[in-house]
């Protein structure tokens, strides 16, 4: 008897209800308080089971005499049920597989970072991310205008990390004076130049699974998007550019 208990709360049932089912089915037709006496259960518990038996179609009950006699379904029913949840989730299992793609995909992250110290927490997480070279497009001298002293230890850092650094900027002379510094003084980078002329507060920098759009203005801020997907298109843009831009 426990062995089919446990089989029945397998089915779905819980061991109570498997219980009643059971006393009911041995018994044949019976009113409450003897399936109560039966399955050893409190007679008020007995009547909320046989309630949830049948509305799952397992009990069914007549009333003789301004009384209630229940009755157990024959067992093939179980099947019929096992059956019914079957094609239900038949029916429901596009729905779910697409659910399950959806997740699988692994939605974008975006977080905003504000402030000098924003900026400084999206710099500092380029080197704890553990990646060995990272790349870099647009201004060439906006950070170090805002942040001076953090970017000269940081670049310190990177360097003695060796993180290789490559960089596309624009094409212009505040770019050109501004590499040429870089080039006698700072390690494991790479610059090339863009044919764009225009002086920009913003860079977009490219590492690991994240790309950041970074606004060195008065106020500045940083967008952080972190898309496996979006990070390896933008890695394969910039080296497409790197391959056309200027030494």
């Amino acid at each position: 008897m426990l062995e089919i208990v446990k089989t029945l709360h397998k089915f779905g049932l819980s061991e109570k209800e498997a219980k009643v089912y059971l006393a009911n089915l041995e018994m044949g037709e019976a009113g409450a308080s003897e399936i109560a006496l039966k399955s050893h259960l409190p007679r008020t518990l007995v009547y909320d089971l046989l309630e949830r038996l049948i509305n799952q179609g397992l009990i069914s009950y007549s009333i003789k005499d301004r009384q209630k006699y229940f009755q157990a379904a024959d067992p093939k029913e179980l099947l019929r049920l096992v059956k019914e949840k079957e094609e239900a989730i038949k029916e429901i299992m596009p729905g779910l597989e697409m659910l399950q793609k959806i997740k699988g995909a692994k939605r974008p992250r975006v977080h905003i970072y504000e402030g000098a110290e924003g900026m400084k927490t999206v710099m500092n997480d380029i080197l704890r991310s553990g990646e060995k070279e990272f790349f870099a497009m647009g201004s060439s001298k906006s950070s170090f205008a805002v942040i001076p002293a953090f970017m000269e230890e940081w670049h310190q850092r990177r360097v003695k990390q060796k993180v290789l650094f490559r960089a596309l900027y624009n094409d212009n002379n505040e770019a050109r004076e501004r590499v040429s510094q870089f080039r006698k003084t700072m390690h494991y980078a790479e610059y090339r130049f863009m044919p764009i002329k225009i002086n920009s507060p913003t860079a977009n920098i490219i590492y690991g699974h994240k790309v950041v759009l970074q606004s060195w203005t008065k106020d500045p801020f940083a967008v952080v998007i972190e898309s496996e997907e979006m990070a390896e298109n933008q890695k394969r843009y910039f080296q497409e550019l790197w391959k056309i831009a200027k030494k």
